[in-house]
């Protein structure tokens, strides 16, 4: 009877077995769809987006260029373009080289890339323009480049994944969760992406971080609310959000000189603060007078104490 028992026991064990794996699969057919999940993403085939050439509008018809001043208020365009195809610029200072990234899409049937060009004598002359890569990127995009020199002489790139929503359709009616990410550089040229995310807000792009004291804010456009929000954080790469900080305007960039904070938002309108916390409006604004538009400013000091803004243009 026993013997029977342990024989009825056994059966029902390899039953419910054979039950497990083919409602679930075993281990190994786990891993195998998750790899064919991932392969499925990644055989999503985008490029008939990104034929930029044959956009009416778009970053495709930008062109990235610069402007001087001796007090952030008057601006003098310098004429020379940077960057053919080329939007959003974001500038930095390492070892007094100036580093301009920016949007790249000169290459119809690729996704966003990241450009850049430098220039190692405070502006006077420029390199050619370089087409970047970031090892471990996978799907992502980079939109949006906001680079910050960190004290250990690395560059922390962020930037908004605007592949993200390609990917993952939503309903029409619906805003897209954003997702700012970064990647790091010792040289500013060879750039790995780094874990995580940084901060996370529906409607949310254009991230430009500064680090004020102890802590790291970040700003970010909000370009339905036509204003800025910003974020801090403690490290650096996990941000958590502070309000509103100005409203009237997105696409911000913060440079901070001489006791006040300055934002520039595209336009190219300024708003000042004394804490970075809260803005407000200045009433001074900056057009490129050879160009229809204006926008997507950056800032930077040079050596001889004067200002670079590097922004984008379009006819």
């Amino acid at each position: 009877m026993r013997k029977k028992l342990i024989i009825i026991g056994a059966m029902i064990v390899i039953l419910a077995g054979v039950i497990v794996v083919f409602r679930f699969g075993t281990t190994e057919d786990v891993i195998e769809e998750n790899e064919q999940e991932e392969k499925k993403e990644e055989q999503i085939d985008l490029s008939g987006q990104f034929n930029w050439s044959t956009m009416n509008e778009g970053p495709y018809r930008d062109k990235v260029t610069y402007a001087t001043s001796t007090d952030l208020v008057n601006w003098q365009p310098s004429g020379a373009i940077l960057a053919e195809h080329a939007s959003v610029p974001g500038a930095v200072i390492k070892d007094g080289i100036i580093y301009v990234y920016f949007v790249d899409v000169s290459q119809n049937g690729i996704k966003e890339q990241l450009g850049m060009v430098k220039s190692a004598d405070q502006g006077q002359s420029w390199s050619e323009p370089t087409t970047l890569s970031i090892s471990g990127l996978g799907n992502k995009a980079t939109a949006d480049p906001a680079p910050l020199l960190l004290e250990d002489g690395s560059i922390r790139l962020f930037y908004f994944d605007i592949n993200e929503s390609r990917i993952n359709k939503l309903p029409i009616d619906q805003e897209p969760l954003n997702q700012i990410y970064s990647a790091i550089s010792e040289d500013g040229i060879n750039f790995s992406q780094e874990e995580g995310v940084r901060f996370t807000k529906i409607g949310a792009f254009d991230p430009d971080v500064e680090k004020m004291g102890e802590i790291y804010r970040m700003y970010v456009g909000d370009l339905k609310g036509n204003r800025v929000l910003s974020a801090t954080s403690e490290d650096g790469l996990t941000f958590t959000e502070e309000g509103t900080a100005y409203s009237g305007g997105a696409v911000p960039d913060v440079f901070y000189d001489d006791g006040t904070y300055y934002l520039f938002t595209a336009g190219i309108d300024t708003a000042t603060s004394t804490d970075g916390i809260t803005f407000s409006a200045t009433g001074r604004h900056f057009s490129d007078p050879n160009y229809m538009v204006t926008a997507d400013p950056s800032v930077v000091k040079i050596a001889d104490g004067s200002y670079l803004m590097i922004y984008k243009v379009q006819e």
